[in-house]
């Protein structure tokens, strides 16, 4: 499989909330400092990751 965020081949990865993260990408997201350009970029990521996943539950299992 390929890493979300870097489209690189994943060896070892993750699976976040239905996305694949490779490791190196991992250690990025949990180490960058919130001062940081690419935190910004991180965070709008798992937003998207975050509201996709909701949908798709609310989807597949709807409140009656």
């Amino acid at each position: 499989m390929y890493c979300t965020l870097c489209n690189e081949k994943d060896e070892g990865g993750i699976d976040l909330l239905g996305i694949r993260i490779c490791q190196a990408c991992f250690t990025d997201l949990s180490t960058t400092p919130v001062f940081a350009e690419k935190y910004d970029y991180y965070r709008e990521v798992i937003k998207v990751v975050l509201k996709n996943y909701i949908y798709e539950r609310a989807i597949s299992n709807p409140v009656e």
